[in-house]
């Protein structure tokens, strides 16, 4: 019987030590993971700027600065309004006036079929949304210097000269928009003055022929 009751209590003895405060066969706690953050350069592709994208609305350009094309290049350098019609060029729309824009487009790189600018492709947009364009420069000798309307541009050589288009007299004049192939791809806002020159206001540029050439 005494060998009996060892035996048991060396059973019971065996079960608490199985039971004890042993750690080696618990699960290692796993410290908390943060999410996955963009790398460096993922953050750097996405804030690079498209150097082509369109320059309108913040990226709008002011008269005399220069729309940066893939492969052509186009300024607006100036614009009088109005521009004074020939003796024998007197806009075809009773009431209007000329605007003039003197154009400078460059091809930076040979693009085949590639054909200089026309007036059909500019507009003049009032503070309240109404384009006026694409007429009045379809003479041969109207305006002077007159910009080659349509032709053959080759690499590395600027054509320069006027086109006009017609607006109503006393037309305010909010932008100056370019749209090649229909595509809206730049405009340009009047300069802010404060010596007297064409301002931009609110209320857009309006008319005067004792300023001349703007921008």
């Amino acid at each position: 019987m005494k060998t009996t009751r060892l035996s048991a209590l060396a059973a019971v003895a065996l079960l608490l030590a199985g039971c004890g405060g042993d750690t080696d066969g618990q699960a290692e706690e796993r410290p908390a993971t943060s999410p996955m953050e963009p790398s460096d350069s993922a953050s750097s592709a996405e804030a690079e700027e498209d150097p082509f994208a369109p320059n309108v609305g913040d990226r709008a350009l002011s008269f005399g600065e220069t729309r940066d094309g893939m492969s052509i290049d186009m300024t607006l350098e100036k614009v009088r309004y109005p521009y004074p019609p020939a003796a024998y060029r007197e806009p075809f729309t009773p009431g209007n006036v000329y605007v003039g824009l003197r154009l400078e487009q460059c091809m930076t790189e040979d693009t085949p079929d590639a054909y200089s600018s026309y007036s059909g492709e500019w507009s003049v947009v009032t503070p309240g949304g109404q384009e006026y364009g694409g007429s009045g420069s379809s003479y041969d000798d109207f305006p002077t210097p007159k910009f080659p309307e349509n032709v053959t541009l080759t690499t590395d050589r600027c054509l320069k000269g006027w086109i006009v288009t017609e607006v109503p007299e006393g037309t305010k004049i909010a932008s100056i928009v370019y749209r090649p192939l229909g595509e809206t791809v730049a405009e340009w806002l009047p300069p802010e003055r404060g010596d007297g020159g064409a301002s931009r206001t609110s209320a857009g540029l309006a008319s005067s022929a004792e300023r001349g050439d703007i921008g």
